[in-house]
């Protein structure tokens, strides 16, 4: 008798993982099921496309169900929502919801791969049609179609984390003034200060209207039932458009109805080869938590790295396979207007709270020779552990190629190396790419005194 093998979910895991289940068991009956009208789905790419960056709507989701059935000898469902999963029975009751009717599933192995849910700020209003939510590619869609038929003026995001930055620039594309309302004093609380003010600099200098330590109260809406004005602990401010952007939780209502254990940050727990608390289900993506290879703890970050490995894995190990996903050390980058900005390993604070002693130092380096076109700064922040002199965390600030330093840096720290070595790597000196002294190195000359890792 063939295996089936149910996949929930049709973003980055769960085409991940239906594809590779069916190329290590081509025997197989591999289906999938998402409740949207796309799969395998470029969500990373909507701030671009709202900017117009990205200009062909086609390409953000480049494998149409059709072409994937055809391609990868996978079954796909799109506009079917599983409801509830048995697993005593190994069911699963589906919705078609174009025809409003359940049908039954029968499986073997069964991947959840239901991805997050964009957090609610709880008001009402929020629901109004001009306030929206990057999360999904109807919701670009939605938000694309609202600005180039209505020309909004005004934007107001509420959040100050990674998509927040990228809509800032998308918003300013499109000519809109945009004001920025935070909770906190800086911009993106995972970087350390001096990163935050680089980034708070960027955006000033860009004409955004960032106010600090707002709290939003409520939405004034109108007859039309949009938006007019977000109204904080310190005024109103007028808007077109709104857009939330308070970051995700992970989408378990699945999970939770087949007691799998949930972890401290509300998502899934697995093992390394994704299996979950529950006989024959494995889950992979947004849903779960991921092990932080640095601390050995577990973090919850929704990355599509993460997700498209995590299925990967939980796809081949459900087809018969021994694949493992062992974890990830977070790396994760932005742009900001000029500027790019990345975060690898544990921040200061994360480090301390893991048990580390964390020491750090701040260097202003040059990306290619000073005196070379179009040299630009780049600003790394370390942090090393004090006592082991081993690299666990670092910021990355600046001009062109800030990020491929940043990719450096978080392969160091993978590989559990220490500021001594990270300051003996072999780096490329050439007056068009980088300095004789690459900054990454000047980084790990400085901090390396302030450990135990100088020999």
């Amino acid at each position: 008798m063939r295996q089936r093998i149910l996949v929930i979910g049709g973003l980055a895991a769960g085409p991940a993982a239906a594809s590779k289940a069916k190329r290590t068991n081509r025997d197989a009956d591999v289906v999938l099921f998402e409740q949207g009208e796309h799969i395998s789905s470029g969500i990373c790419e909507v701030p671009y496309f709202i900017g117009r960056s990205i200009t062909d709507a086609e390409k953000l989701s480049p494998l149409n169900p059709l072409n994937f059935e055809r391609t990868r000898g996978v079954k796909v469902h799109v506009l079917h929502r599983v409801e509830e999963i048995h697993p005593v029975q190994k069911k699963a009751t589906v919705r078609d919801l174009y025809h409003n009717k359940t049908l039954q599933f029968e499986y073997d192995k069964l991947i959840l791969a239901t991805g997050s849910q964009a957090k609610a700020i709880g008001l009402a209003g929020e629901e109004a049609r001009n306030v929206f939510h990057v999360k999904s590619l109807a919701d670009g869609f939605a938000m694309k179609h609202f600005i180039d038929e209505e020309k909004p003026k005004h934007a107001v995001i509420i959040g100050g984390g990674y998509v927040a930055m990228e809509m800032c620039e998308a918003f300013g594309m499109q000519g809109m003034e945009t004001t920025l309302l935070h909770r906190d004093d800086l911009p993106m609380s995972r970087l350390e200060t001096e990163s935050r003010k680089i980034v708070l600099e960027e955006l000033v200098k860009n004409s955004i209207r960032f106010q600090a330590r707002r709290i939003i109260k409520a939405f004034k809406t109108d007859a039309t039932g949009k938006v007019t004005d977000v109204v904080t602990d310190a005024g109103s401010v007028p808007a077109d458009l709104v857009l939330l952007a308070i970051g995700v939780a992970p989408n378990v209502e699945l999970a939770k109805s087949v007691r799998a254990q949930l972890g401290s940050f509300g998502g899934v727990l697995t093992d390394q080869h994704q299996i979950t608390s529950v006989d024959s289900i494995y889950a992979a993506g947004d849903c779960c938590e991921v092990k932080n290879l640095v601390n050995n703890r577990w973090m919850y970050a929704p990355l599509a790295t993460y997700a498209a490995r995590q299925g990967w894995t939980a796809g081949e190990h459900a087809a018969g396979g021994s694949a493992v996903f062992k974890g990830g050390i977070r790396a994760i980058a932005v742009k900001v207007f000029g500027i790019e900005v990345a975060s690898v390993g544990l921040s200061s604070t994360e480090a301390e709270a893991s048990g580390f002693h964390p020491v750090m130092d701040y260097i202003v380096g040059d990306s290619k020779i000073s005196f070379y076109p179009g040299s630009e700064k780049i600003h790394i922040i370390s942090i090393a552990d004090k006592k082991s002199g081993r690299l666990i965390g670092a910021n990355v600030a600046g001009g062109s190629g800030s990020v491929l330093r940043a990719n450096i840096l978080g392969v160091a720290i993978q590989q559990k190396m220490t500021m001594d070595e990270v300051s003996k790597l072999d780096l490329i000196y050439a007056p068009p790419f980088s300095p004789l002294w690459d900054p990454i190195l000047t980084a790990a000359h400085q901090l390396r005194k302030q450990t135990g890792s100088v020999k």
